[in-house]
């Protein structure tokens, strides 16, 4: 029985990788003009494991011994290798094609005793060494499609396998070697005791190889796991080569982006010197200490610079730095592909252009599915985010005078075949359902062998995300030559059937499609009671609401920092005032004379955190409310001009500990955002009310944990509760369609609202009106009057659906709506009319936020955009990755605001109101949730900003300054946005939990 190898061998990294990666294809066969084979980590692991058990039984081998694979390459090859290697044994490569000499003595050197012979190809090697060897067959591994063998030598003599034609000085070479190999025999004790000055092979052999002979006698390498172990992991660990240092007087600098030097990270190299200075163009003299970009990208890793490529080549694509050689090198080693570049066009677009390869099946090819075969082999190679946009086959590289690549000329080449895609040919049926199903794969990375997906299979189940679903859309736009509105969100949420049925309603009955639309909404609908849509009216009913019992002393709090509060006056009956909401006050802290106040005192707090309360960077005494805290940061600035100084942390550090206070099963994942409740005297009853996939809606005690209530509703819930004016209810949205008003001391149903699609908006509160506004995928947003149970009005909002939430800005009196269909709406909240719309060229899944000159909003095509409430467009910052994260409104001093948002590449981004970059943060991964700003007593009363990633990560920064103050990681994926309340984060999870996490601060003396 062979004995188990030891640990740390070349076996041993590769079943670590497969226990990482079992689903992901290790080995492909390319076979020629063969149908392509394709094996993953776990099955190549499993049919190592049938080899090994079959060598254990058979081979009576031990340490050091050799096997021998007498194989042609093909996709069991690696198999074969990773189960000889687990035996113990060492495996011996035997070439076919190679002289019969030359495998006798390569066999004979090695001691062979058995042999894996590929099953088609025995007879060769019957016919190649019957001269030599008999052999007897040991067993039959089907697995493999290979045989093992027990041989026999027939003949002896070393000497009549030396390579031919032979001469004196071959003979005596081969004698040495024998020589050499017998003293090794025979002297493995010696080699024991010397183990200091002598490696012994034996029992540590990976492999043997033969040298070809072309010099001498044919050399045998023995090479053990400890030789060729740790250049993989060094190879693993670095995969570059370190540049060296400077020449002597220069002077070698790694910047950033921003043009900072750093010492660890990626950078452009610029170079200078004292006296090495070299004059550009008109120069005549230069400054000292100028330092000159090269061009070249490095990474700085351990004091040492390794070469990454020219800057041209380099861009960040989703957050992450792409090489275009690097890609390109890898299309150039596609059997298809004789030659190609890869180069940008429109900006942000990733073009590969192929020259292909004169293969024979080729000529028979489209184009299309000569281009697509190019996508889906890159993406078995490459990362995800360094597959291009489009590939464009080209008879022919173009160049300049100069020998250069002609970039222009490709991108005419390119722009070319856009502008065909408005030709008049129309697809089929069939081939809008085969295209679909071809670009599903391709998106998804699948083979083309893999079984069509069935009509009921959903996208997102499939592997499929986000940024794979916009991928998706830009295929099939492509493939059907024009653009499908809306097509995102069917994607996302609908399986295949439902997607081609969408597509095809859109390219061939789009006429037909919206009458019958239109009739089963007058057979579906309930006709609800609709109010005088008249711009105003709603504005002049403010005085005629009807007595209802409010709630005193409630306050909300929600994500983005956003906080509402309910104020009662009871002196006025019958009036407005009944139903008042504290208006826009400027709060100063006169009123405390320097000692800390006791309670909650909602007055004190703004309607909306966000547009009310500047959150200052002046110390402010410390508060035991924390509400209280937020309220009173708004004072008259110290700095008169409004500038910010920082805050001098060296006499105060420290840091934040957490601790999970109680956790909440929900059955499902937890995408949707909590709402805060807070109520009672000094708000002793606070209450976090939030939706689950599993049509769960809890209403949760912040102190205990304990489920006040729960109600199941017809389908998912994404949307983010809110609670009405009148603190009786609370409303959400589901995916079944319908809109409910929950009680909120029960949950028991006061009413619900149906709609034509999926409800994934979150509602919002007119705090003048009461009306709540909500979109929905049925492409409306709804003004409903919860007290009257009607629908006060509603607006098609064109093509694309309103995932988002509404934001309603007091002045200008505006609702701002976003949708799927790349437009953001400004509509008169009163009539429901459209004031202005703009196009922002991609879908809309942030919410709007606003300040008193501007609104903002992220898209996907990862740029903030920022339009006055006039509808011009002031400006638009771009990130490295789509937008899904909505800004939040940091208000720095009482008149100047900054903006932080997440983005998907896995940056947190500050902006000043004219757009300027501020500071940056990079988390550990995808940026979807809102930030969530909030005053820390304990930081000096600094603002810190929370943000979630989506793998789960809590960061926790300094707004002003995007400091780092500490983390924390939750045990799943994150899509929910934070709330903190006091010293308590609620955050929803995606392993099914909603969790509160307690922060603690941890104070550190600084050294005097």
């Amino acid at each position: 029985m062979c004995e188990v190898a030891v640990d740390g061998g070349l076996h041993e990294l590769v079943t670590r990788a497969a226990a990482r990666h079992g689903a992901r294809t290790a080995v492909c066969d390319e076979g020629a003009g063969a149908v392509r084979r394709c094996c993953s980590y776990r099955q190549l692991v499993c049919r190592a494991e049938a080899l090994r058990q079959r060598l254990q039984l058979h081979c009576q081998c031990t340490h050091g011994h050799a096997i021998g694979m007498y194989c042609q390459p093909s996709v069991n090859l690696p198999s074969c290798i990773l189960g000889i290697l687990q035996a113990g044994a060492a495996f011996c490569p035997l070439d076919p094609e190679s002289s019969p000499r030359l495998s006798a003595y390569f066999i004979q050197m090695c001691k062979m005793k058995y042999i894996l012979i590929q099953k088609d190809i025995i007879q060769k090697f019957i016919d190649s060494l019957s001269g030599w060897l008999s052999f007897d067959v040991e067993c039959d591994i089907p697995q493999l499609d290979v045989i093992l063998v027990k041989i026999q030598w027939l003949m002896t003599n070393v000497d009549s396998f030396a390579s031919e034609p032979r001469s004196t000085e071959n003979v005596i070479h081969t004698k040495v070697g024998v020589l050499k190999e017998e003293r090794l025999q025979t002297t493995d004790k010696d080699k024991i005791n010397h183990a200091s000055k002598h490696v012994d092979c034996h029992g540590f052999l990976a492999y043997i190889l033969q040298t070809s002979g072309t010099t001498g006698a044919p050399k045998i390498v023995r090479v053990p796991h400890q030789c060729i172990v740790p250049n993989i992991q060094h190879l693993i660990h670095e995969g570059h080569v370190p540049l060296g240092v400077p020449l002597s007087g220069t002077i070698l600098n790694v910047m950033d982006d921003s043009g900072q030097v750093i010492q660890e990270g990626e950078g452009q190299v610029f170079i200078g010197g004292k006296e090495r200075i070299c004059f550009l163009n008109e120069e005549i003299t230069v400054s000292p200490g100028t330092m000159r970009a090269t061009g070249d990208w490095v990474i700085v890793k351990g004091g040492q610079m390794y070469y990454l490529g020219r800057k041209d080549n380099q861009i960040k694509r989703h957050g992450k730095r792409v090489n275009l050689e690097s890609i390109q090198l890898v299309a150039e080693s596609l059997k298809q592909v004789e030659a190609c570049v890869m180069t940008k066009c429109d900006q942000d677009k990733l073009i590969l252009f192929v020259v292909p390869r004169g293969l024979p099946e080729q000529q028979n090819t489209s184009s299309i599915d000569f281009c697509r075969g190019i996508l889906s082999d890159l993406g078995k190679l490459v990362s995800s985010h360094a597959i291009p946009d489009d590939v464009v086959q080209i008879g022919s590289i173009p160049f300049t005078a100069h020998g250069k690549i002609d970039q222009r000329a490709l991108i005419r080449i390119y722009h070319e075949k856009t502008k065909s895609l408005n030709s008049d040919h129309m697809l089929t049926k069939k081939e809008l359902w085969e295209g679909i199903h071809r670009l599903w794969k391709v998106v998804l990375h699948l083979p083309e062998d893999h079984a069509d997906a069935s009509d009921h299979c959903m996208f997102l189940y499939s592997g499929g995300d986000s940024l794979k679903a916009l991928r998706l859309v830009e295929e099939i736009e492509t493939l059907v030559k024009q653009r499908i509105f809306g097509l995102i969100e069917v994607i996302l949420n609908s399986p295949v059937l439902d997607i081609y049925n969408y597509i095809s309603n859109a390219i061939f009955c789009e006429i037909e499609k919206k009458e019958k639309l239109g009739d089963k909404s007058n057979r579906r609908t309930t006709p609800k009671k609709m109010k005088d849509k008249s711009a105003g009216f709603y504005s002049k009913q403010i005085t005629q609401w009807k007595s209802i019992t409010i709630n005193d002393s409630i306050a909300t709090i929600s994500r983005g920092s956003q906080i509402t509060k309910l104020h009662v006056n009871l002196n006025s009956d019958n009036s407005a005032d009944k139903l008042g909401i504290q208006e826009d006050n400027v709060l100063t802290d006169g009123d405390s004379n320097g000692e800390e106040k006791k309670g909650l005192n909602f007055l004190n707090l703004p309607e909306n955190m966000n547009e009310n309360i500047s959150l200052t960077e002046e110390k402010m005494p410390l508060k035991n409310n924390w509400l209280e805290l937020f309220g009173n940061q708004i004072v008259n600035p110290l700095h008169g001009d409004e500038k910010f100084i920082p805050d001098n942390l060296s006499s105060y550090r420290g840091t934040i500990s957490f601790k999970v206070r109680w956790k909440s099963d929900t059955a499902k994942c937890v995408d949707a955002s909590p709402l805060l409740v807070i109520s009672g005297n000094n708000g002793t009853d606070v209450t976090v009310y939030i939706g689950s996939h599993s049509h769960r809606l809890q209403a949760i005690d912040i102190f205990s944990g304990e489920i006040k209530w729960e109600r199941i509703l017809g389908d998912r819930i994404e949307s983010s509760a809110c609670l009405s004016r009148c603190g009786n209810f609370i409303i959400v949205g589901c995916y079944d369609g319908y809109i409910y008003v929950l009680r909120r001391v029960d949950g028991e149903t006061y009413w619900t609202f149906y709609t034509q699609n999926s409800v994934k908006s979150s509602p919002i509160v007119d705090p003048d009106l009461g009306l709540v506004f909500i979109g929905s995928h049925d492409q409306h947003v709804y003004a409903l009057d919860i007290l009257d149970k009607v629908c006060a009005w509603k607006l098609h909002c064109g093509r694309g659906a309103v995932f988002s939430t509404p934001y309603l800005n007091k002045s200008p009196r505006l609702l701002y709506v976003a949708t799927l269909g790349e437009s953001l709406i400004a509509v008169n909240p009163d009539s429901g009319s459209t004031v202005w719309k703009r196009s922002c060229g991609k879908p809309l899944f942030s919410s709007p936020q606003c300040t008193s000159r501007s609104v903002y909003i992220g898209c996907v095509d990862g740029s903030l955009h920022c339009f006055s409430h006039n509808g011009d467009q002031l400006w638009q910052f771009s990130t490295g990755g789509p937008i899904f994260s909505s800004p939040c409104i940091y208000h720095f001093s009482a008149t100047k605001q900054k903006i932080i948002f997440g983005s998907y590449d896995s940056f947190v981004y500050c902006l000043n109101e004219d757009g300027d970059l501020v500071w940056k943060f990079e988390t550990s991964k995808q940026v979807y949730a809102v930030p969530f700003l909030y005053p820390n007593s304990d930081f000096n009363g600094r603002t810190l900003v929370a943000v979630m990633s989506t793998d789960g990560s809590l960061w926790i920064l300094v707004a002003a300054t995007g400091e780092l103050i500490t983390s924390y990681s939750l045990p799943g994926e994150v899509f929910s946005s934070p709330v903190i309340w006091e010293n308590k984060l609620i955050v929803g999870c995606r392993n099914n939990y909603v969790y509160c996490v307690e922060m603690s601060t941890l104070e550190e003396k600084s050294p005097r």
